[in-house]
């Protein structure tokens, strides 16, 4: 498939995703014609730690974790990708090897654009350049973000958040939300840094009080502002409902 043939084939897939959407026709046609198709089925790395890879990666379908191994094995998720969600940019720019290692979680289907041509496109469109910047950008506040919650935030403010943040990309309501969680509870509870038994724990906390109700991976959120609420201004909010006595549930 030449350059033309590919512009024309994936150019809607680039446009699916939200960080080239508005890109001007010209340079969408250049990086679309430097990019391939790939699918990756559920246990799939994607890219291996230190590998240098040949362009970044836009999550078109499925699922795919980004984590970390420690020297003893044990390993840490660092995020949980969604459709729309591009990784792989800082080790292209840099030219350094990939730090994490990325693995889909299930069958997914990725565009990959090519390194070279990408920064071709930087140089040639100024556009193109506060596209990739922006990307980085982001990158750097959900790591600040992450760090935060991790250091600053107890586990039950870390679900809160997690939830919260889900249950506003989700609603199209003012205030409630139906939250369907992107993978395993034990990947999530890795992501927010507790164990799985935390997680669960703090979920069915939750639900007791009314915050949450729990459907298996359905999480329906009555109230984004109470849970809100509840969880980062009460100061209760980390007892139990027998230490703090008898609290009422914020209606």
């Amino acid at each position: 498939m030449n350059d033309i043939d590919r512009a024309f084939n994936f150019l809607p897939h680039l446009r699916d995703v939200p960080a080239f959407a508005a890109l001007d026709d010209e340079p969408a046609r250049f990086v679309a014609g430097g990019s391939q198709l790939r699918t990756a089925t559920r246990g799939q790395i994607i890219c291996e730690k230190g590998s240098r890879p040949s362009g970044f990666q836009c999550l078109l379908e499925g699922r795919v974790k980004l984590a970390a191994l420690s020297p003893l094995g044990a390993e840490r998720v660092l995020d949980i990708l969604q459709p729309g969600r591009v990784f792989g940019v800082a080790a292209i720019l840099l030219d350094e090897p990939c730090p994490v290692f990325a693995e889909s979680i299930c069958d997914s289907r990725l565009l990959v654009v090519g390194r070279d041509r990408i920064q071709t496109a930087i140089a040639e469109w100024p556009e193109v350049a506060s596209v990739m910047l922006k990307l980085v950008a982001g990158d750097v506040h959900r790591l600040v973000h992450d760090l935060e919650t991790c250091c600053l935030m107890s586990a039950r403010q870390r679900l809160a958040d997690f939830l919260l943040k889900q249950g506003r990309c989700s609603s199209d309501a003012l205030d409630h939300a139906v939250v369907v969680l992107p993978a395993a509870k034990a990947l999530i509870a890795s992501n927010l840094n507790v164990s799985a038994e935390t997680f669960s724990r703090e979920l069915h906390e939750l639900a007791h009080r009314g915050l949450v109700e729990i459907e298996r991976r359905t999480i329906l959120i009555p109230s984004l502002e109470r849970l809100a609420a509840f969880v980062f201004d009460d100061p209760l909010a980390e007892q139990s409902p027998a230490q703090a006595g008898a609290v009422p549930v914020p209606s």
